[in-house]
């Protein structure tokens, strides 16, 4: 599948089959994000795979807007973005701290990825990160930032037009 191919057929899956995802499609996965690349190479994210009944309970606890059948929108897998602020780039002038920026592009190559594998993904940041932190026993510094649902879709994307209808419009889009 070519990059614009792979662009076009990612979507926010909010239903998923009640099939396990495998193993060796998980690791995959877990690998495009470990090797996304990070501001100056630090790689401040951490991951918790949520997929055991347990894990995927605790990950709904925190996206209790999203609970369904016992995980986030009934996923069988729920991996936990984190950041640790403290071992990200932090831009001199005024202070940016990377971590929210390399997290995000960790969670970006991790959905593309189960895209190409012919999975379904939500990044989910609806969630309080208050309970992610209790639940998942998160020692001090380490920060809930995303939640990325994978899984077999049982819903579909929507077609072109209905697609292209939310996006903005690329004389928007592009500043002069």
């Amino acid at each position: 599948m070519s990059f614009q191919d792979l662009t076009r057929a990612r979507y926010s899956c909010r239903s998923y089959e009640q099939r396990p995802v495998e193993p060796a499609k998980l690791e995959a996965i877990i690998e495009a994000g470990r090797i996304a690349p990070s501001a100056h190479n630090n790689h401040p994210t951490r991951l918790i795979v949520c997929d055991t009944p347990e894990t995927l309970e605790r990950a709904a606890r925190a996206a209790y807007r999203f609970a369904r059948d016992g995980s986030v929108f009934g996923a069988p897998v729920v991996l936990v973005v984190c950041a640790v602020e403290n071992d990200a780039w932090v831009r001199r002038p005024d202070g940016m701290n990377s971590s929210l920026i390399d997290t995000s592009i960790v969670c970006d190559q991790m959905m593309m990825q189960a895209t190409d594998l012919g999975l379904g993904t939500c990044w989910v940041c609806m969630f309080d990160p208050d309970i992610a932190r209790s639940e998942f026993d998160l020692p001090e510094g380490v920060e809930p930032i995303s939640m990325l649902t994978v899984g077999y879709a049982a819903d579909h994307i929507a077609d072109a037009d209905a697609r292209e209808a939310r996006c903005i419009p690329h004389e928007d889009f592009v500043l002069p």
